[in-house]
């Protein structure tokens, strides 16, 4: 074998390495590009997936907005409703986009997309509801307009009526309250004619002894029981009967001296129409003519030194007054 036939042959092996190294490289590049393809149609799949849910979310999103606004009108409530709705429905979709392509999340975004839509029927039934109660409002207010216009008109001429009315009643009222006021002054010159005035008082202070008797004393400490004695004058318009009086004594402070425990009380003065205590209060037989009385009364404190008032109400009207002094 010559030189040139042995390079022949070791070209020829070299060939056939490489032929076969090619072809397995083939081999390699074909099974390769085989799997990408795979990856390619199942990652184009994916994303025509994720496409369609995004333009399924789009057109859902688009057609609620619209049968949102279908029910926009005049209603201020329903408006503001429908603007507040269409903002929560703006943060439903983000939160729906962030699912389908930042967490790919497909089938949770489609529930929540399924949720959407079911939230948006929810809104429309709300603000059906809410429309319909203002319409029902509405016809309602226009009924009760339409009955106060006829009201109107009857308190119109009912107001002429009681003008008319009103004016015949001022003339009675004037003349009732003229009437009253003469009958006021004459009651009260009548009321007070009946009370039975006093001609004469004295007030002495006892003590009193075991067996109940009782004994003079001038000085305050040793008083026990006060005596008011008084004389009426003779008054005929009263008729006779048993009188009451009140009898009022004030302490040299200028004090009432009361105990509601030991018959003290309230009376009106119809002489000014003024509250006033009073100390103690008895009854008189009264026969038409000039009667003489007393009224005891037991103080339950010691007296103070001084000059006292006293003072007799009968009818509502002092009719009489005296002084005595305690040592």
């Amino acid at each position: 074998m010559n030189m040139n036939s042995k390079t022949r042959q070791n070209f020829t092996a070299w060939a056939i390495v490489a032929i076969i190294g090619l072809l397995g490289l083939n081999a390699y590049q074909w099974f390769m590009n085989s799997q990408l393809k795979t990856q390619n149609t199942s990652q184009q799949s994916n994303l025509l997936e994720l496409e369609k849910a995004q333009a399924e979310l789009d057109q859902d999103y688009q057609d609620a907005l619209e049968r949102l606004e279908e029910l926009r009108g005049e209603n201020k409530e329903a408006n503001d409703l429908i603007d507040a709705q269409k903002k929560e429905l703006e943060i439903q979709k983000g939160k729906i986009s962030e699912m389908i392509w930042t967490k790919r999340e497909l089938g949770k975004a489609k529930d929540e997309l399924a949720k959407l839509n079911a939230q948006v029927t929810e809104y429309v039934a709300q603000i059906t509801s809410l429309k319909n109660e203002n319409a029902e409002l509405s016809t309602a207010n226009n009924q009760l307009a339409s009955s106060n216009q006829e009201l109107s008109a009857n308190l119109e001429m009912t107001k002429k009526e009681k003008e008319e009315i009103a004016q015949a009643r001022a003339v009675l009222a004037s003349d009732k309250e003229k009437l009253s006021k003469s009958n006021e002054a004459l009651y009260s010159k009548v009321d007070m004619a009946n009370a039975i005035k006093i001609n004469f008082m004295e007030v002495k202070g006892f003590e009193v002894k075991d067996n109940g008797k009782l004994k003079d004393k001038s000085k305050a400490k040793d008083i026990e029981m006060l005596r008011i004695c008084f004389t009426t004058e003779t008054n005929l318009v009263t008729p006779s009967g048993s009188k009451k009086f009140f009898v009022r004594i004030i302490n040299p402070q200028g004090e009432t001296v009361a105990q509601e425990d030991r018959g003290s009380g309230v009376l009106t003065n119809k002489l000014n129409n003024t509250q006033i205590r009073y100390t103690t209060s008895g009854d008189i037989q009264y026969d038409n003519k000039d009667t003489n009385g007393c009224i005891d009364w037991t103080p339950g404190d010691k007296l103070s030194k001084g000059g006292y008032d006293c003072e007799l109400y009968n009818n509502g009207y002092m009719v009489g007054k005296g002084k005595f002094t305690l040592k």
